[in-house]
C-alpha cells in the first residue's frame, strides 16, 4: 500500500511540474526595434485558451529580464541580479503582477494592448499554444530598471 501511495504522489508531482512548464510560453524573437519600442513574436502556452496571451507576455519579460533575447542588450539579461538575489526587491518580486502591464504598448484609450495573434490557438500536450506579435515600451522598461538600480549594462 505504501508503494502505491508513493507512486501516486510521484505521478501527481510529475504532472504538476509538467503543467507548470506549460504555463510559461516558448520561443521569443525580436522582430523590430527602434530604441523606444520593441516588437516581439512570442509563443504563449497555457492550460487555458484565455491565458495564452498572458503567457506570451510573461515569456517576453521572463526572457528579457533573466535570460536575454538576441538583438537586445547583446543577448544578455536586462536584470543585473538573479531571481534569487531579488527576492526582497519589491520591483522584481511584483513585476509580473503589478508592473508588467505598464510596459506593454497600448492603443490610444490605454485599455487594450496592441498585440495580435499569428493564426489560431492550437492544442498541444497539456493545453494550447499560439504565437503573438507583442510590442513593448522598451525605453520605459530601461528607464525603470536604471531607476531601481537593476539594469545589467
Amino acid at each position: 500500500m505504501k508503494r502505491f501511495v508513493s507512486i501516486v504522489i510521484g505521478l501527481a508531482v510529475s504532472g504538476l511540474a509538467a503543467l507548470a512548464q506549460v504555463e510559461r510560453g516558448g520561443e521569443v524573437t525580436l522582430l523590430e526595434f527602434d530604441g523606444k519600442t520593441a516588437l516581439f513574436a512570442a509563443e504563449g502556452v497555457s492550460a487555458k485558451k484565455g491565458d495564452i496571451l498572458r503567457s506570451a507576455e510573461e515569456t517576453i519579460f521572463e526572457r528579457l529580464l533573466y535570460s536575454g533575447v538576441e538583438g537586445i542588450n547583446n543577448g544578455r539579461p536586462l536584470m543585473n541580479k538573479t531571481r534569487e538575489q531579488l527576492k526582497t526587491k519589491d520591483y522584481a518580486v511584483n513585476f509580473f503582477t503589478k508592473r508588467m502591464h505598464a510596459y506593454l504598448k497600448q492603443d490610444a484609450s490605454g485599455k487594450n494592448v496592441l498585440s495580435e495573434p499569428l493564426g489560431q490557438a492550437v492544442t498541444v500536450p497539456g493545453g494550447y499554444s499560439c504565437v503573438y506579435l507583442i510590442p513593448i515600451k522598451y525605453n520605459v522598461l530601461i528607464r525603470d530598471l536604471k531607476t531601481e538600480g537593476l539594469l545589467n549594462q
